[in-house]
């Protein structure tokens, strides 16, 4: 090694979550982030979602449905994430809510993609979120 040369470290890719209970939808879209230079972790429940949550302090963000089966849904998972994991940055993906219509409690402007989403939008969103100075709502 030359004296005085600085070796650039590469970091590592924020590792994403994905949230959601249609496998095929989940597969695409954790496929193009992964492919995209991120780490995807991928889970079918916001239950599940939780414990990995718990598990992994390393998630960044996590992309979810807002309709799935189990004891809670997209909202309430993002609700958990900003009283437990206020760190960690989410985008809620809807066919049937909108900005318009989220939940007084969910007031996250930019933060809600609705479906049919392009991949890029959703890549755009991430990487917006990924840059914000603070996480949380």
């Amino acid at each position: 090694m030359n004296a005085g040369r600085t070796e650039e470290i590469a970091a590592e890719p924020p590792l994403l979550l994905v949230v959601d209970d249609e496998p095929l939808v989940r597969m695409v879209i954790a496929d193009f982030l992964r492919g995209g230079g991120f780490w995807v972790m991928e889970t079918g429940t916001a239950d599940e979602a939780v414990g990995m949550l718990r598990r992994h302090a390393d998630i960044r963000l996590v992309v979810t449905d807002v309709l799935m089966p189990g004891a809670l849904n997209g909202f309430d998972l993002a609700e958990w994430i900003g009283h437990h994991r206020p760190d960690v940055r989410v985008l809620l993906t809807s066919g049937y809510f909108s900005e318009a219509n989220l939940p007084s409690r969910l007031n996250w402007r930019g933060r809600l993609i609705r479906k049919p989403y392009s991949l890029s939008e959703v890549s755009n969103r991430i990487t917006a979120l990924l840059a914000e100075p603070s996480a949380g709502a």
